[in-house]
Order: C-alpha cells, then sequence, then structure tokens
C-alpha cells in the first residue's frame, strides 16, 4: 500500500477555506485527470462563475441531491453533450452529473477534458473530492453535520475486477474547525476511506461510501465496526487529540448490470436500423421521465429514441431496434445510468 502510495501525483489544490487561496493538497494517480488537475493555479480561489455560461435553470438543476430523476436534467445533458463544439461549462456540468449518478469513469473523463481551463477545474473538483454538498461552493469551512460524496479514483472499476492494483486518491478541506485529510481507495474487496486530523478543533460529519457500477456495497464499517444496515451514510467525528485516522470500509459484492448493447465505443447497428426503445417493465404507460430520456438520446446520437408500452412494438417493422426494459425503484435508475454512460461512449467515438 505505501508503495502505491508514494506513486500518486501530488498537486497543489486551491480549496480547503474556499474564500481564500490555501496550501491544501489533492492527489491523483498520474494519467489524464492528474495532469488536468496539476494545470490549476494554487493560489486561485475557485468560484461559481462558470455556471453563467450554462443559462438560466443550470444552477438550480445542478443544486439538486438527486438531478437525475428530473426531466430536465435528461433535457440540459442532451444539449450540453450534443454534436457541437462543447465549452468547459458544459464539460464541468457533465462531469458534476455523471458523480451524481454513480458513473466515475465518466465524471473523470470529462474532468479531465479540463485542462485548458484551469479554473473551471478548480470549481469541479470539490463536487468529485471531497464530495461536497450539492449547491454552491461554501465560502468558508464546510459546516459540521454535512453528508460527503467522495468519489473513487481513477480506474476504481478496474481495480475492483482486479484488473489492475488498488487505486488511491486524497484531498485535504476544512469542515467544522477541523482540517481534514481524506484519503480513499479501492480495491478487489471494496472501498476504504480514512479520515485525518490534521489541525484546529472538533469536527463531525457524514461520508457515503460509494457504489461502483457493477459493484455494490452490502456490508459497511466504522473502524471495523460492522453496521447494521448496508451502507448507510456513516458518521464521522474528530478530535484534535486523535491518535489514528477514522477508518470506513465498504465490502464490494457483485451486482449484474448489463444492456442489451454493450457500451463501447460503437453504436449498434439496430440502433440505426430500428431505434432505440425504453419499455416500463410493469406494462405501465411510459413516465414523463422516460420520454424525456428517449428525448434527449434521441436528439444526441441523431437516431429514433422512443418511450413506449411494453407489447406495442411494429410486428412488420424490418428491424425491432434495441429495447430496454426499465424496472422501477434503484434497479430502473441504474439501467438508465448504464444506458447515458453508453451514450456518452457513443458520442465520444463519432
Amino acid at each position: 500500500m505505501l508503495l502505491h502510495l508514494l506513486l500518486l501525483l501530488p498537486c497543489p489544490a486551491p480549496y480547503g477555506d474556499l474564500s481564500s487561496p490555501s496550501g491544501d493538497v489533492v492527489t491523483l494517480a498520474d494519467g489524464p485527470a492528474a495532469r488536468a488537475w496539476a494545470a490549476v493555479d494554487p493560489g486561485a480561489i475557485p468560484t461559481d462563475a462558470w455556471l453563467e455560461e450554462l443559462g438560466p435553470g443550470a444552477p438550480e438543476l445542478l443544486a439538486l441531491d438527486h438531478p437525475w430523476t428530473e426531466p430536465a436534467t435528461w433535457d440540459a445533458w442532451g444539449r450540453w453533450l450534443g454534436p457541437g463544439q462543447r465549452n468547459p461549462s458544459e464539460t464541468a456540468a457533465l462531469a458534476i452529473l455523471a458523480a451524481r449518478h454513480g458513473r466515475p469513469a465518466d465524471a473523470w473523463s470529462h474532468f479531465a477534458a479540463l485542462t485548458a481551463d484551469p479554473a473551471t477545474a478548480a470549481a469541479t473538483m470539490p463536487r468529485l473530492l471531497p464530495g461536497i454538498p450539492s449547491g454552491p461552493l461554501p465560502q468558508g469551512p464546510l459546516p459540521d453535520g454535512c453528508l460527503l460524496h467522495p468519489m473513487p479514483p481513477p480506474g476504481s472499476l478496474a481495480a475492483a475486477r482486479r484488473h489492475t492494483a488498488p487505486v488511491f486518491a486524497s484531498t485535504e478541506f476544512r469542515v467544522g474547525a477541523a482540517t481534514v485529510r481524506l484519503v480513499i481507495s479501492v480495491e478487489s474487496t471494496g472501498v476504504e476511506v480514512k479520515l485525518h486530523h490534521l489541525a484546529g478543533g472538533p469536527a463531525t460529519f457524514q461520508i457515503q461510501l460509494p457504489d461502483l457500477p457493477a459493484r455494490e456495497i452490502r456490508i459497511a464499517y466504522i473502524d471495523w465496526l460492522r453496521q447494521d444496515t448496508p451502507n448507510p451514510p456513516l458518521l464521522v467525528e474528530l478530535t484534535p487529540n486523535m491518535e489514528s485516522p477514522v477508518q470506513l470500509f465498504g465490502r464490494y459484492t457483485v451486482r449484474k448490470e448489463s444492456l442489451p448493447a454493450l457500451p463501447d465505443e460503437h453504436l449498434p447497428i439496430q440502433l440505426h436500423l430500428g431505434g432505440l426503445w425504453l419499455e416500463p417493465a410493469d406494462n405501465a404507460p411510459p413516465t414523463t421521465l422516460q420520454i424525456a430520456v428517449a428525448k434527449a438520446i434521441s436528439a444526441t446520437l441523431c437516431i429514433r429514441a422512443q418511450a413506449r408500452s411494453a407489447g406495442t412494438a411494429d410486428p412488420h417493422s424490418l428491424s425491432g431496434g434495441i429495447t430496454v426494459r426499465l424496472p422501477k425503484g434503484p434497479a430502473g435508475e441504474r439501467r438508465l445510468a448504464l444506458l447515458a454512460s453508453a451514450t456518452e461512449a457513443w458520442t465520444a467515438s463519432r
């Protein structure tokens, strides 16, 4: 583990007390995201000025705790992802939305594209690490009691699948009266977050350990004490006299997730021939959200995409296209996240 930590690339981070420059540090393993972060001026003060380029309604949309449950989010996502030159503000918005969707690889990929706009990268990073609450950047320490959603490091899914060695990332920030270092790592068994009290007074906050695509946390621990529920927000209490960090751990189990077409870099020919069809799995009429999803994908990929009730396919069609069944609840939300990820991959390949 020490060897991997030594391989991390240290990059100055311009936040902690977000109202002034600081000497805090973000570390990412060398790669595209780390190179984008290395371009950030360590003396810069991050602001949300980049949101102005997104137009009316965008700041409110990105401030939602669960933006992907709103049709307006899919409409905006389709515009920002669509054909033409994407500006840095749109790229940052896509990174934040991917993070809220549980798609870390997509979020870091969008973040890596911010190399030429360090100011926007500086404002985006706190939404990934330490995963500050939704809404505007705080002008000062994070409040006691806040809930953080730290993103898994780049390469986490490969590490969880044993394709690579464990991956790590860390950040420093201020919360309550304390300065804190957060170190997050992912390996085949699960995700670990360590919270170190560096300076100042006490602090209390919560951490939501992240699932991964095709991986979910079934057992969570605080300092190796097993929690009663599978993956609750975990309460962290830090004091100045602590001799060791608070350790959080979530044990991964494999979760089957798939689409009728693999989310690779090639748009399946079936989509060109017969289109994409979204069907509620319970044979109900499609929801407003599902209709918005289909509309956004149709405009983005320039294909026919629609939501329909099950059993209403045209039996005379030469090609049935690709049909995606959408269960109710979290399973349906995860399938939509896979579909969004596939759409972004197919868009990037064009």
